[in-house]
């Protein structure tokens, strides 16, 4: 015969009185009940969320390696801008724009200064398309952890396509980055920037002057990438704007999916 009460004796590990509860077995078989749901609730509630954690560390992670590399390449170019401007004023302070010359037996004579890219009117525009090929991933910009945040937008393309520069500007990064491999960075005037990365072989020096058209690199799947492709991205006052929105013909031969 099943007991219809539990008795629980509570003894102290001092000269007490002892204690006694007596409680009926449905509300003991209750409580029970309802501590096994919660332990129960507690273990799966970790075992969801620790992977999600684990996920949202890594993401983040990512995401200020990503955004570390772009502010480094902004602070390139601010950098450079300001030394021009003190080697300028020092060459003129000390006379030293002064070279050789063959042509005028031997004498000095003023040193030549490569004519700026032209950045006025809309010349900083991307209005070139950088290669033809497959569009198979659009832009994703996204607070969700569980998704990775895309800054630009991927082209398929054989290894070794000609990258093309979008607009007319200078270099002013070339080299190789963790995430996007042998990356080059363009500034093109009035806040443009373009990337382009996972490039198999680049073709263009830091500080050089492109005009839009001219071949800059080879397509490549260095860095972290899943196979031979261009990763595109325009960027306008500091914030990553959309590449289709420039280019919409690529529309046509997009098959990226969400």
């Amino acid at each position: 015969m099943k007991p219809s009460r539990y008795t629980f004796l509570v003894v102290p590990d001092h000269d007490g009185k002892n204690r006694r509860f007596s409680i009926s077995r449905v509300r003991t078989l209750s409580i029970l009940f309802t501590s096994l749901l919660l332990i129960t609730g507690m273990v799966l509630g970790l075992v969801y969320m620790f992977p999600k954690a684990v996920d949202y560390n890594r993401m983040k992670q990512e995401y200020d390696t990503v955004i570390g590399e772009r502010s480094k390449v902004l602070a390139l170019y601010r950098d450079l801008e300001r030394l021009k401007e003190v080697e300028q004023m020092v060459q003129q302070a000390l006379g030293t724009n002064l070279e050789e010359s063959e042509d005028v037996e031997n004498k000095l004579v003023p040193k030549p200064i490569d004519p700026p890219a032209p950045l006025g009117g809309v010349t900083y525009i991307p209005s070139l398309i950088p290669v033809n090929g497959v569009v198979t991933q659009e832009m994703i910009q996204t607070h969700e952890s569980d998704t990775k945040t895309h800054y630009g937008i991927d082209i398929a393309v054989p290894i070794g396509s000609d990258i093309l520069a979008s607009a007319s500007g200078q270099v002013v990064f070339a080299g190789h980055t963790t995430e996007l491999g042998n990356l080059i960075v363009v500034y093109h005037g009035n806040e443009y920037f373009t990337y382009y990365g996972h490039n198999e072989s680049i073709v263009v020096k830091p500080y050089q002057q492109v005009q839009s058209g001219d071949v800059i690199a080879k397509s490549g799947d260095t860095g972290e990438s899943s196979g031979p492709h261009l990763h595109y991205e325009i960027w306008k006052e500091g914030e990553a704007v959309d590449p289709l929105s420039y280019f919409p013909a690529l529309n046509q031969s997009n098959v990226s999916v969400d």
